[in-house]
């Protein structure tokens, strides 16, 4: 008997292990992410969604619509969220207010704002003492704002302001009359033009690639939980490269269109600004080089005073690194 028993639980062994790993494997670690609003600077995630690829790295995620990166920033820095999508020049103000905030991967470096008119404005230099919608006081609409005001002889100084900080808020208020102008991102921009509201400018007449938006997380976050932010890149990364495959435009289109609620002709404009326009970053990196450049805006803006910090202090590339290196050895399916 001992002899028969001993043999069962020999070959049971091997079932017993691979039924605590299948256990194991099914196991889903929480994630809380901050979204802004519902634009195409989100296609990313929205892909990532619909492909389930967030579980294929062992996360269960809840997103939360948070409303502006400054509310995003602020629910990071106070621990109501582990990572989020944040603004440059907001990583910058949270992390110079001491909320020791950074970049780990760098989503949009292009970014696509236009900016729309009540019908009865056709330029610029119409909105001399009318109010605008931007996102905020220091947010980094305020930055393309200048850029575009000045490439059509308005001073910034000219315009009274108002702020929501997601395009979707911006454009029910230019809907609701109660502002003469909006800055805009895909596709509700392109709604806003269909519906007969005038295109006073693009930001990309008048300003190059920028870094725009990222996923930031605080530094006590991402020391404590490494795996989970760097198990979120490659969700983040595979689901880019799918979303910039031109074998994937249908798809990708539809995925907008459900998820923004934008018009199957606005969504395959945005595929073409963001998409074909190349606004994702491939790799994730940001650079000392380019986050420079946001500095130096801060810098015109007065938000900040030099010396400025160096451009490192405000992203850490080791998690973006980590997560291509595993990506590069995983199947590409």
């Amino acid at each position: 008997m001992r002899r028969r028993d001993l043999l069962i639980a020999t070959l049971l062994a091997p079932l017993a292990a691979g039924t605590t790993r299948v256990v194991r494997a099914q196991t889903l670690r929480t994630v809380s992410l901050g979204l802004i609003s519902p634009t195409a600077a989100m296609w990313p995630t929205f892909v990532g969604q619909e492909l389930d690829v967030y579980k294929r790295y062992g996360l269960d995620p809840n997103f939360i619509f948070v409303g502006s990166v400054a509310n995003c920033a602020q629910q990071l820095v106070a621990g109501g969220l582990d990572l989020g999508e944040v603004s440059s020049t907001q990583v910058i103000e949270a992390t110079q207010g001491g909320g020791a905030l950074r970049y780990v991967l760098e989503e949009t470096d292009n970014p696509k704002y236009t900016f729309l008119a009540q019908k009865q404005y056709k330029k610029y230099a119409d909105l001399k003492g009318k109010l605008v919608i931007i996102g905020g006081v220091n947010d980094i609409t305020v930055i393309f704002t200048r850029k575009m005001f000045a490439s059509g002889g308005l001073k910034f100084e000219d315009v009274d302001f108002t702020y929501a900080g997601g395009t979707a808020d911006r454009y029910a208020a230019l809907k609701s009359g109660s502002v003469a102008a909006a800055i805009l991102a895909p596709p509700f921009s392109f709604r806003a033009a269909s519906e007969g509201y005038t295109v006073l400018g693009t930001l990309s007449d008048v300003m190059p690639s920028f870094p725009f938006v990222g996923w930031a997380a605080t530094d006590a976050y991402t020391r404590a939980h490494p795996d989970v932010v760097i198990a979120f890149i490659k969700a983040q990364l595979r689901a880019t490269r799918w979303l910039t495959d031109p074998a994937n435009r249908t798809k990708v289109i539809d995925i907008l269109v459900k998820r923004s609620n934008a018009s199957p002709d606005d969504a395959a404009k945005s595929y073409t600004e963001f998409v074909t326009g190349k606004s994702f970053s491939a790799n994730g990196q940001t650079t000392p080089k380019t986050f420079a450049t946001v500095l130096d805006a801060l810098a015109q803006l007065k938000v900040l005073t030099p010396p400025l910090p160096p451009p490192t202090n405000f992203f850490d590339n080791r998690f973006v690194d980590r997560a291509t290196a595993e990506l590069a050895r995983e199947p590409k399916a």
